[in-house]
């Protein structure tokens, strides 16, 4: 959005501001307004992308930890069968959001994540306001994403707590599901660490040079 901002450089213990003005180009065809409803929508959709790949890893996370377990366990074992079916499950989940086929797109299989990233492409991609049907999508691909994270905490709630129990029986790990707090706190701590192994390696390269 127009307005004055503060760019900041870090570079070894040294670091740089400099104030920016950014205005909307002389040239648009659109009012401050309708930049402003095209930026606000373009941040929902990145908010809905950020919790559906938040989702797709709680539920990697609970089915490759059911299927870990279960190949510890006896082929008759009940408990195995259990675990079993709870990766399955998951799956069937996660197929909801993800396309299975690989190629994505290019094979024609388009789930949510596909339909939320060609939105995102759309309304980012012009600074004018967006259309109904825009913001009607991303309502519904919204609401879309939301029953199948429902369903999933539905299914953990119901088939974790006997599982559990028959892990614990076991001296096997417990299965969790990861909060999406936990989550999105790993997100940030990787991208600090990754900042800082840049930082780095261009300290490293310096020193070479």
């Amino acid at each position: 959005m127009p307005g004055k901002y503060t760019v900041k450089l870090t570079k070894g213990d040294q670091t740089y501001t400099e104030q920016l003005d950014v205005a909307i180009d002389p040239r648009a065809k659109y009012s401050l307004e309708e930049r402003k409803a095209e930026f606000e929508l373009s941040m929902k959709i990145y908010r809905e992308l950020e919790h559906m790949t938040y989702g797709v890893v709680a539920i990697e996370g609970v089915r490759d930890a059911a299927n870990a377990r279960a190949a510890k366990l006896a082929e008759k074992d009940p408990l195995r069968k259990q675990l079993q079916q709870l990766a399955a499950d998951c799956d069937a989940l996660r197929s909801k959001i993800v396309a299975t086929k690989e190629g994505g797109m290019i094979t024609g299989e388009e789930r949510i994540r596909e339909h939320l990233g060609q939105l995102y492409g759309s309304v980012a991609g012009y600074d004018g306001k967006p259309t109904d049907y825009q913001v009607a999508r991303t309502e519904s691909l919204g609401h879309e994403l939301q029953d199948v994270i429902d369903d999933f905490q539905k299914l953990t709630q119901k088939d974790l707590p006997g599982i559990n129990s028959g892990l614990k029986k076991k001296k096997m790990e417990a299965i969790s599901v990861l909060a999406e707090a936990d989550w999105q706190k790993k997100k940030e701590e990787s991208s600090l660490a990754a900042g800082a192994g840049m930082r780095a390696a261009e300290g490293q390269m310096r020193e070479m040079d």
